[in-house]
């Protein structure tokens, strides 16, 4: 079996693409050196790899271990978490998924087809990440915003992005439905013909 070494460096997140906030992580302690890690090979062409970091629980950091993951669409790109030190104080931001490309006029955003069968989960999202949104590409561009997405473990976020109107349609966001049982529902993102009545 393939193995690969890699050693993560990341010190700010990529310009041009949406960022956001998570409230209350805010620390005095920085994170250690990033860890080496040993990548073993990829369950497919499709998985990418979300490499390991430093998390704050418990009072203290602690390493979360890398791993291979299914981005939510192939047009998607892990935005890997990191650490930010303002003034001695050291504020995370949590890894997210993210569009590859800055979106084009006349260009939809198509969202993958949502499973088979129903999302069902425990338990619910947190709650929805800030964003701070990129400049409106174009003119008459659409925000659609960000959402947490259930990959079988754990909630991961998923980046908004922009995308042209398509004419006649109008979008509905992703959101999480509590049932009455208590279980979570994973209601997806879509176009819907827009009702001029």
């Amino acid at each position: 079996m393939k193995k690969i070494v890699f050693l993560v460096v990341l010190t700010c997140p990529l310009a041009g693409f949406a960022q956001h906030i998570v409230a209350g992580i805010r620390v005095n302690i920085g994170p250690p050196a990033l860890r080496l890690e040993v990548v073993p090979a990829a369950p497919s062409l499709r998985h990418q790899w979300i490499a390991g970091y430093w998390a704050w629980h418990g009072g203290k950091q602690v390493w979360i271990e890398g791993h291979w993951a299914l981005p939510p669409s192939p047009a998607y790109v892990w935005q890997p978490a990191w650490w930010e030190n303002r003034g001695g104080v050291w504020y995370f931001h949590e890894g997210y998924w993210r569009a590859a490309d800055a979106p084009a006029p006349g260009v939809v955003y198509q969202p993958p087809p949502p499973p088979g069968q129903p999302e069902i989960v425990e338990n619910g999202p947190p709650p929805p990440i800030e964003e701070v949104r990129p400049p409106i590409p174009f003119p008459d561009a659409l925000w659609i915003p960000g959402f947490w997405e259930w990959n079988g473990v754990r909630h991961v976020w998923v980046a908004g992005r922009w995308s042209a109107r398509p004419h006649g349609f109008v979008w509905e966001d992703y959101r999480w439905r509590q049932r009455r049982d208590g279980k979570w529902e994973h209601e997806h993102g879509h176009w819907h013909p827009r009702d001029d009545d």
